[in-house]
C-alpha cells in the first residue's frame, strides 16, 4: 500500500519519498515520515549490561527482537549498564552491534553451537543458514527486524546477501533467481546448487515478515532503486580513506589538555604542542590511507559507534596513556607521546580490536 499524505483540502497526496530522484534522500525521507508519525507512541526500550558474557549481551539483543505485535518505528531508547557513555552513540553501537553480528554470528546457544550464523556462505553470496532450528527459533524474523529497525534510525544495513535470495526475497520465484556457484556455501554439494533456495524458502520469508514488520516495505516495494542501500553488495560497503578523510576536523588549538581544565602555554610550549599536533595527525592519516576497509570500520566504530562517518569527526591530541574517544561527539583522543609511526599503529589496532565487545571509553 502507498503511504499518502493529507493535503491542506484534504485529499490525499503521494508522500514526497515516492517521487524524489534521489535513492539515499528517499530512504531518509520516508524514515523521517514513519517516525515522526509515530513519535506520540511508548518508547521502545533496550538495555545490554556490558559487564555480563558476550553470551548473555547477545540474549539481551534477541530477547528485544524477539517480542511480538511491536510498533518498530516508536522512539528508540538505549542504555549500556555499566558503562557511562549515553546518548545517541548508544544506539549507534547496538545498532552496528546486532548488524555485525548477524554476519559473524550470535550467541544463540543453539545445537550445542558456540556461536551460530544466520547467513552463510561468501562475501557478496550470503545465504540464509539451512538449520531448521534457527527457523523454529524465530532467528530469521529477528533479523529482519534488526535489519529494518536499523535502516529506519540511519543506521548500518546489512552487505553480501546474494542476489538470488534478495530476488526472492522482493517476490521472485527461486526457478527465475540468479543464481550462481559461490551462492552455495558447502563446497560438497555445489553440484546441487539449485536445491539452494528451495532449503532456504522459509527462512527468506521470515526475514521478509521481519522487515515488513518494521515498517520499511512500502518504501523497499515502491522503489526498487533503495534496496542496495539496504542490502549492498560487499564491494559497495566497503570505506575508503577519502571517506574518512573527508569528514576529520583536524585540531589546530594551541593549548593542552590537562585532566579536566585547559592551561594556556607560553610561546615555547606552544611551538611544542604544534610539533605534536602536525606529527600525531601525520600518523592518523598514514594509519587510514594504509588501513583496510575493515581496520577503517572498526576506526569508525570506536570514533562515532558505528561503521558510518559522522559530518565532523573531531580529533583532539593530549596527555594520555592508551587513544581513546568520546562517541557522543563524534571526537577520537590521541595521546601526544608516540614519536614512532609503527608504535602508534600497534597501540591503536589493540585498541581498535575490542570495538565489537566494549564501549567503554576513557
Amino acid at each position: 500500500m502507498e503511504i499518502t499524505k493529507e493535503s491542506g483540502e484534504g485529499t490525499s497526496l503521494p508522500a514526497e519519498w515516492s517521487s524524489v530522484s534521489e535513492p539515499a534522500r528517499a530512504a531518509w525521507l520516508f524514515s523521517k515520515e514513519l517516525l515522526q508519525r509515530n513519535r506520540h507512541l511508548k518508547s521502545l526500550y533496550l538495555n545490554v549490561d556490558v559487564r555480563k558474557e558476550r553470551q548473555q549481551q547477545d540474549n539481551a539483543l534477541i530477547t528485544f527482537y524477539k517480542r511480538p505485535c511491536i510498533q518498530w518505528a516508536s522512539p528508540f531508547i538505549c542504555e549500556l549498564k555499566g558503562d557511562c557513555v549515553t546518548g545517541p552513540s548508544v544506539c549507534r553501537h547496538l545498532f552496528s552491534t546486532a548488524i555485525f553480528k548477524l554476519r559473524s554470528g550470535l550467541h544463540f546457544n543453539l545445537e550445542d553451537a558456540v556461536l551460530t550464523k544466520v547467513f552463510e556462505g561468501e562475501s557478496d553470496h550470503l545465504v540464509p543458514s539451512t538449520s531448521e532450528a534457527l527457523v523454529s527459533s524465530e532467528a530469521f524474523t529477528v533479523a529482519g527486524r534488526m535489519v529494518g529497525h536499523s535502516f529506519l534510525h540511519g543506521g548500518p544495513s546489512l552487505p553480501g546477501i546474494s542476489p538470488a535470495v534478495l530476488h526472492v526475497l522482493f517476490g521472485g520465484s527461486p526457478e527465475s533467481a540468479p543464481v550462481t556457484l559461490e551462492d552455495c556455501p558447502d563446497m560438497d554439494i555445489r553440484d546441487s546448487i539449485t536445491l539452494v533456495l528451495g532449503r532456504t524458502m522459509a527462512q527468506i520469508s521470515c526475514f521478509r515478515r521481519g522487515l515488513e514488520e518494521t515498517g520499511v516495505w512500502p518504501l523497499l516495494t515502491q522503489r526498487p532503486d533503495v534496496v542496495p542501500l539496504l542490502f549492498p553488495r560487499e564491494s559497495e560497503a566497503q570505506i575508503t580513506s577519502h571517506m574518512l578523510l573527508d569528514h576529520i576536523v583536524w585540531p589546530s588549538a594551541i593549548t593542552v589538555i590537562y585532566e579536566n581544565y585547559m592551561e594556556l602555554k607560553d610561546d615555547e610550549d606552544e611551538e611544542e604542542d604544534k610539533g605534536d599536533i602536525c606529527r600525531i595527525s601525520g600518523y592518523l592519516r598514514m594509519f587510514i590511507e594504509n588501513a583496510s576497509s575493515a581496520e577503517r570500520k572498526s576506526l569508525l566504530k570506536f570514533w562515532t559507534g558505528w561503521e558510518m562517518p559522522a559530518e565532523k569527526m573531531k580529533v583532539e591530541i593530549l596527555n594520555a596513556a592508551l587513544p581513546s574517544s568520546i562517541a557522543c561527539f563524534e571526537k577520537l583522543r590521541l595521546p601526544r607521546h608516540y614519536v614512532k609511526f609503527n608504535t602508534f599503529r600497534d597501540e591503536l589496532q589493540a585498541c581498535l580490536s575490542t570495538v565489537h565487545s566494549s564501549f567503554e571509553f576513557s
